[in-house]
């Protein structure tokens, strides 16, 4: 399903295992808006994604750049884990990203924790951010109502931190934003079901 007040947007109906999307051309923060649904509950699967941001945030409340050609999601997550668990759920998306990273574009990607993804910038010989995630959640009785699972990954967006850089500045050429979206939620789903299934095993 997809809420789109523009024809211009991306055709993304097909993203393996979202149940609902909401694509925007622009927002203060897909974590603003994805918020704002989850409080009436019965949204799993829902994926919130931006062509912009003009108020992004990473962790502690850090700004993060989001101009056009970037990617800027906030996945709905309803899992019945303990509260616990949540630490693991960047880490791993962290991991998702830097596996969908290598596998598409050959990129040497490396996960800082708890939510940093560097790529190895060739030219300029060191590792630069390339990916951040940013998880935040709402309980009842130390299980999670709902998770909102927010990624923001430098793809073909103009980065000006010295320590930050875009995959197409990498690669030296512009990349298919469809093509890694379906390639990060085939690897996702996979891994995230693997995971949840872990977790709730612990629980027992």
């Amino acid at each position: 399903m997809n809420d789109s007040g523009s024809t211009s947007l991306l055709a993304l109906e097909t993203l393996p295992g979202i149940k609902k999307l909401v694509l925007l051309e622009s927002a203060g923060s897909t974590q603003e808006v994805a918020r704002e649904l989850a409080l009436h509950g019965g949204m799993e699967g829902t994926l919130i994604l931006a062509l912009s941001q003009t108020a992004g945030k990473g962790r502690m409340g850090r700004a993060w750049e989001s101009g056009r050609g970037g990617i800027y999601m906030t996945l709905i997550l309803e899992p019945s884990i303990g509260l616990k668990f949540l630490g693991e759920l960047s880490i791993l998306a962290g991991r998702v990203v830097a596996l969908t990273l290598k596998e598409l574009y050959a990129l040497n990607t490396r996960v800082k924790l708890p939510n940093d993804v560097y790529a190895l910038h060739p030219k300029k010989k060191k590792y630069l951010k390339v990916a951040g995630i940013l998880t935040e959640s709402s309980s009842i009785n130390r299980t999670p109502n709902w998770i909102l699972l927010g990624v923001g990954v430098n793809l073909n967006n103009s980065v000006s931190l010295e320590t930050g850089a875009g995959v197409a500045e990498i690669l030296g050429k512009e990349v298919s934003r469809e093509e890694f979206l379906q390639a990060f939620f085939e690897n996702f789903w996979h891994i995230y079901s693997s995971w949840e299934y872990s977790s709730e095993s612990k629980s027992s």
